[in-house]
């Protein structure tokens, strides 16, 4: 384990991923800031044309959904100033890298939050839900019941901030 940096550990982990989406690693070396950009699709059953957040009609059977999450390090920038652009905004400890049980946490909710947006977007496109617009919603909380369930054991070991 402390041979994998955060970019490996973030590979293996996406490679494990039961996603049948997008999923982009995006690294800014220079805020040393890791992003996450993922996209979820599905096919409309129906007939109904779907209106995105620039008010353009979308009447294609294929709708998608992209959001991202953002990793920073807390030593190197204000992530939370940023988190309206994002998901989620999770720190990291400077060269030190992503906590080990955050990050599995993290991989173990972002799964499950995969699995229920896509089918929560399915319901939306299909006039299957009661809601007027889409958005996916991170909940810290059971985030935070994640990365307690955790094996205890990770709470000491990181994956580094990558080198190159």
């Amino acid at each position: 384990m402390a041979e994998m940096d955060m970019l490996a550990f973030f590979d293996s982990e996406l490679e494990d991923l039961q996603f049948s989406g997008d999923i982009n690693i995006n690294w800014d070396k220079q805020a040393r800031a890791i992003e996450l950009e993922f996209t979820l699709n599905v096919t409309k059953e129906q007939a109904i044309a779907v209106e995105d957040q620039s008010g353009e009609l979308n009447e294609s059977d294929e709708i998608s959904y992209e959001d991202a999450i953002l990793f920073f390090d807390e030593s190197k920038i204000d992530g939370f100033e940023y988190a309206d652009n994002y998901l989620t905004v999770i720190p990291f400890a400077g060269r030190q890298g992503l906590n080990a049980q955050i990050g599995r946490g993290f991989f173990n909710y972002l799964q499950d939050l995969l699995d229920e947006g896509e089918d929560q977007l399915a319901a939306f496109v299909n006039d299957e839900s009661d809601e007027e617009t889409f958005i996916l919603n991170w909940d810290d909380t059971v985030f935070q019941a994640t990365i307690a369930q955790a094996n205890e054991k990770l709470a000491k070991q990181y994956y580094a901030y990558p080198k190159y």
